[in-house]
């Protein structure tokens, strides 16, 4: 790969998690793991519960309880950062996607990773004492407009376009589950995601005014480095307000637009560090036929994180190589 290719870190949000996620690197990669101790500690003294013992040693498939999911993706996507730190894999662009920006903003120097996994369990508390609930289903094989008016008819809001043909829609469970019994009968394809709460819809509104009292109560925010992306507002931003990291988790995202606004700037190769490799797929079906970037996954449920950091070595930049 030529040296004038810049690196994208990608960072996914809710819906992207499971059970298990980065187990092997958990029990393999030293980084990785201290990483991981770490945000341990901070869940036990916030929760009184244990991050590790929630991701690995509970037999159960179901992980949506958002109390441990939304600290565990932001915790498992900062010890994915660690271990590119302890490759020298450094980034041109760092760019989170609803959640996932917590993540990032700790790799742009907006605010420590400690800083970030405590937000997260506020902002999981403030959404919990509110009673908001809810899901999130994703239609496929179906362009946005073919399918409003069915999802508009039950009162569902359209959380993301994801890509063509690709879209996220947010509501009750009722609404979503009257929405999905007319999409099984159409013969749509959809994926009811392992969330329980109605992120990027106005019914998120009812926890905004907690969350941001705690963000008022503490000064953390740096100014971003080059090359921080905004995945609501889809530019490179310098200052962030202080209702951001609410308004990533509740207002519409269309990550077309996100993609356009990067491969504006050149050849990338986007390195998707979330839990599920969600983010790089997206990137995927976003690229044009004549675009040369590419997308690069290293977490899966498949558990070949370990192959996939070689395969990493092997794709990275001919300047940017490893210490």
């Amino acid at each position: 790969m030529h040296s004038n290719i810049k690196i994208v870190f990608l960072f996914s949000g809710q819906g992207s998690q499971y059970r298990g996620m980065g187990r092997k690197l958990f029990e393999q990669n030293a980084v990785f793991r201290n990483a991981l101790e770490q945000t341990d500690s901070i869940v036990q003294k916030h929760l009184s519960r244990s991050l590790i013992n929630e991701l690995y040693n509970i037999n159960q498939p179901i992980f949506d309880d958002l109390l441990i999911t939304h600290p565990a993706i932001v915790a498992v996507e900062i010890a994915m950062y660690k271990v590119m730190q302890s490759m020298s894999v450094k980034p041109d662009y760092v760019v989170g996607n609803s959640l996932g920006e917590f993540a990032a903003a700790v790799v742009s120097g907006i605010w420590s990773a400690e800083t970030a996994i405590e937000t997260a369990i506020e902002q999981a508390k403030a959404i919990v004492h509110n009673n908001i609930t809810g899901g999130m289903l994703a239609v496929i094989h179906q362009k946005t407009k073919d399918v409003e008016d069915i999802y508009l008819k039950h009162n569902l809001f359209l959380a993301a376009d994801n890509f063509d043909g690709h879209f996220t829609v947010s509501g009750t469970v009722q609404d979503l589950d009257a929405f999905q019994a007319e999409l099984n009968k159409l013969n749509i394809q959809f994926l009811r995601l392992p969330v329980a709460v109605p992120f990027h819809s106005p019914l998120m509104e009812g926890g905004r005014n907690g969350f941001i009292y705690y963000m008022n109560t503490v000064s953390f925010l740096s100014e971003t480095k080059s090359g921080f992306i905004s995945g609501i507002k889809y530019e490179a931003l310098n200052e962030l307000p202080e209702d951001y990291f609410w308004n990533v988790v509740s207002k519409y995202t269309n990550f077309s637009k996100l993609v356009n606004y990067i491969e504006i700037k050149g050849p990338c190769l986007y390195i998707d560090l979330g839990p599920s490799g969600t983010s790089a797929t997206f990137v995927k079906y976003n690229l044009t036929t004549t675009s040369s970037s590419q997308t690069f996954q290293i977490m899966t449920p498949f558990k070949r994180e370990e192959q996939q950091l070689e395969l990493l070595k092997k794709l990275m930049p001919t300047t940017k190589t490893f210490s």
